[in-house]
């Protein structure tokens, strides 16, 4: 994975308009951000803004502005690893509705930033943040297509912050509330969209965190459980041996 060049924020005239028949001899990222045409397998199509097309090298790359002021940010870059293509499920050559567009630009500041460092390992980093970026965009692909509830960056990020402090998790019914939902509709959308269920999700995440303080501090029970957002040391050493069908001395003395 190598770039090659990047642009961010570029401005043209209503009449812009790329058409290079066999490519630009690389691979090319176009992210839209503003309404543009683009013709795909000989087809003319309107395209709203914060969508993108990834172009794969020797294919036609055909688009421009849709009647009014044009912007986009590019990436010519070398896509060598199929492979990794492949795995993610990359889209080439289809219009890409990006669900969370300024992560995407977040990443491309990034690696903007860096294609211009001087760092040894430059090359290196700049690699990861187009796998990186390129992931986030087939997954955004994914979800266009149904992979994923219309709720699914809230629950995303619902999931992330109980990952990131599992014991200020609410309850279910006050999660549910704080995303318009019933109780029930919100656990339903919850292990469909993470195969779990939100409320094991709370546990699994609470359990993980106490496993870490066990394996690396000399924490009491008690206090573990207390950061861990138990109750109390009790109903913490119940549920702890339940899941790991040994007790919390014994997996701190194992570990």
């Amino acid at each position: 994975m190598k770039l090659h060049t990047l642009g961010m924020n570029y401005h043209h005239s209503s009449d812009f308009l790329i058409d290079r028949p066999n490519g630009s001899g690389d691979d090319l990222l176009v992210i839209f951000k503003t309404a543009a045409i683009i013709k795909l397998n000989n087809n003319i199509e309107h395209i709203s803004s914060d969508s993108a097309v990834i172009y794969p090298a020797g294919l036609r790359q055909y688009y421009g502005a849709d009647g009014c002021e044009y912007m986009n940010h590019w990436v010519h870059f070398e896509l060598s690893d199929r492979a990794f293509a492949e795995r993610i499920g990359l889209p080439f050559n289809t219009v890409i509705p990006i669900n969370d567009v300024s992560a995407a630009e977040h990443y491309l500041e990034l690696l903007s930033v860096e294609s211009v460092s001087e760092s040894r390992n430059s090359e290196e980093i700049c690699g990861l943040l187009l796998r990186l970026l390129l992931s986030k965009l087939a997954e955004s692909a994914d979800m266009q297509i149904g992979a994923a509830s219309q709720h699914s960056s809230a629950l995303r990020e619902l999931r992330a912050s109980i990952r990131r402090n599992p014991a200020g998790s609410r309850s279910i019914d006050a999660i549910a509330r704080e995303l318009s939902l019933s109780p029930s509709h919100f656990q339903y959308l919850y292990k469909k969209e993470f195969g779990i269920s939100c409320y094991e999700d709370i546990l699994s995440a609470r359990l993980d965190m106490a496993k870490y303080y066990l394996r690396s501090t000399s924490l009491t029970i008690r206090q573990i459980a207390e950061l861990c957002g138990y109750e109390n040391d009790v109903h913490f050493i119940r549920q702890f041996k339940k899941r790991m069908e040994i007790t919390a001395g014994e997996y701190r003395k194992q570990n």
